[in-house]
């Protein structure tokens, strides 16, 4: 199975580049945490928010890896699919 869209050098700088963004949400959420700014400070609220980044964050990772096997033709994307010519992986 062929991608179904080309994936280049440039999509993949661009979900890295994203990945900078949400460093600096984190680290504002960080900071908000440490002066005591946000407006749910209780623990609760504070390690939900926390696993939410975390599956953000394994969502990109997803997303990338996805974009790294089209674009280098691996797996699923590859000329002769997901267990190659002679059936294994």
């Amino acid at each position: 199975m062929s991608a179904l869209f080309e994936v280049d050098r440039f999509d993949i700088e661009q979900e890295i580049m994203q990945i900078n963004t949400f460093a600096e949400i984190i680290k504002n959420y960080a900071d908000m945490i440490y002066d005591g700014d946000i407006t749910k400070s209780d623990m609760d609220s504070i390690h939900t928010t926390l696993h939410g980044f975390a599956n953000l964050l394994d969502a990109h990772s997803d997303k990338m890896y996805t974009s790294h096997k089209k674009h280098y033709n691996l797996d699923m994307y590859s000329d002769k699919g997901m267990y190659g010519k002679d059936g294994m992986l």
